[in-house]
């Protein structure tokens, strides 16, 4: 019965992502241009060839990849839990029989599915109009895919509400968000981890950014069974940390509330 709670709510917010088309039409004229430029920004870096171990080709397709899990990952969770601390509406919203960080998950579950759909098409059109098929790509490794791409939305979502957690401690929690997205930009967004310099490499590859954006676009662009089983355990292991992590702080910080009446 609590798991169609949580279906109803998903069920709802899919039909209002995609209700709003005229929203979408923009995001799609961005997503266009911030590709279309960074893709001759690699055009011309790619003058020698092969950088790295990419060829041209799996850089576009990669830096695609990224993009689309940006904007699949779109969310504005962390300012929702930040509005909900700051005016004191969490407190009517602990009194509901459902729980306040899976009810925002639920709540939030629909747009992201909406926007893999969307973008997920619109990517693989926008790839091969640019720059034709990614060769590498295997078919065999879709399922490890789809996982990764998962796990990478998910990964991404519980920091943002962990960031929006922070709201019980700090006033203002936007200056936390501003300098986790630009770790994550820098850490496999914009760059394959492979492209970063030699000492900086192991350090990304223990921080959660990389298996945001890296580890998928990773798998995608190169797949192997090996990389598969190196990433993918990695990636869920940060997942149940970020997860743990949010209902840890989240009972903390409602216990905290109960303590000092609001």
């Amino acid at each position: 019965m609590k798991l169609r709670k949580y279906y109803i709510i998903v069920k709802v917010n899919l039909s209002n992502s995609l209700a709003y088309r005229a929203n979408v039409l923009s995001r799609f004229c961005f997503y266009t241009l911030f590709i279309f430029v960074f893709m001759n920004l690699w055009q011309a870096i790619y003058q020698e060839g092969s950088v790295h171990g990419y060829t041209y080709t799996q850089i576009v397709w990669y830096l695609i990849m990224t993009e689309f899990i940006t904007f699949a990952c779109t969310s504005s969770i962390y300012n929702t839990m930040n509005d909900d601390v700051k005016s004191g509406a969490i407190v009517y919203q602990l009194g509901r029989p459902i729980h306040y960080v899976f009810f925002q998950f639920a709540n939030s579950l629909g747009q992201l599915l909406a926007n893999a759909l969307i973008f997920g098409v619109f990517a693989a059109i926008l790839g091969f109009v640019f720059v034709g098929p990614l060769t590498t790509f295997s078919l065999a490794g879709i399922p490890a895919l789809v996982i990764s791409v998962a796990l990478g939305i998910i990964l991404n979502y519980f920091f943002l509400m962990l960031i929006g957690l922070s709201s019980f401690v700090v006033e203002d929690n936007f200056a936390i968000f501003l300098i986790y997205q630009k770790l994550g930009f820098m850490l496999g967004m914009f760059l394959p981890v492979e492209f970063l310099p030699g000492w900086l490499q192991p350090i990304a590859k223990s921080l959660p950014f990389s298996y945001i954006y890296w580890a998928p676009a990773k798998l995608f662009v190169d797949f192997s069974t090996l990389t598969a089983m190196e990433l993918i355990p990695r990636q869920a292991a940060w997942v149940f940390f970020a997860i743990t992590s949010v209902l840890l702080c989240y009972r903390l910080s409602v216990r905290h509330l109960q303590v000092n009446g609001g």
